[in-house]
């Protein structure tokens, strides 16, 4: 089946759309994320990443040109597996056995408290911003997305993203003064 057919289908029928993407190119998907994750993931991480990359792609189908359904599909695999594999990397970075824990000394449980309520003080304004600047805020310096990214996500061009951004951390600095 070629690409412009398969366009075709998912307009007609999603459901069978889906079903023809996921046998044309599921072992493509499947050995491109295998390759980078089989080194830092179990078979269950390749499988919920596999999962949701044609989640991802069947989503944002119509936005893929008729002539680079491959690259598109190869690329979408490709950029999963690795935010997934970072994100595995990095959650066996902040953990260790119990036994190896030190019990913390009373200067650090002053430091990491203020710092927890710094944090949730910190989420509570960023929450009091509103929609879109919240989201805005979030994505970019928790999740670390790009701006066009986050622009596309919350319906903005990325201009008017990043001045929104700008705005909500003079607004965001504004009402973390005192916790400096």
């Amino acid at each position: 089946m070629t690409d412009r057919e398969l366009q075709a289908l998912m307009k007609s029928s999603l459901n069978d759309g889906a079903k023809a993407l996921y046998q044309q190119y599921a072992q493509y998907v499947y050995a491109i994320i295998f390759r980078i994750l089989r080194d830092c993931g179990t078979r269950e991480d390749v499988e919920d990443c596999f999962a949701e990359t044609f989640a991802e792609v069947i989503q944002r189908f119509d936005s893929i040109r008729e002539d680079h359904v491959k690259a598109y599909i190869g690329q979408a695999a490709r950029n999963r597996a690795l935010n997934y594999c970072r994100s595995l990397k990095s959650s066996r970075l902040h953990t260790m056995p119990l036994e190896d824990a030190q019990e913390p000394a009373e200067a650090h449980v002053e430091t990491d408290t203020e710092g927890r309520l710094l944090q949730t003080e910190l989420l509570r304004q960023v929450q009091a911003l509103g929609e879109p600047d919240a989201t805005i805020i979030v994505q970019k310096y928790y999740f670390n997305r790009k701006m066009a990214d986050i622009a596309e996500m919350v319906g903005l061009t990325p201009h008017a993203a990043q001045v929104r951004c700008s705005r909500a951390l003079k607004r965001l600095r504004t009402a973390m003064k005192d916790w400096r």
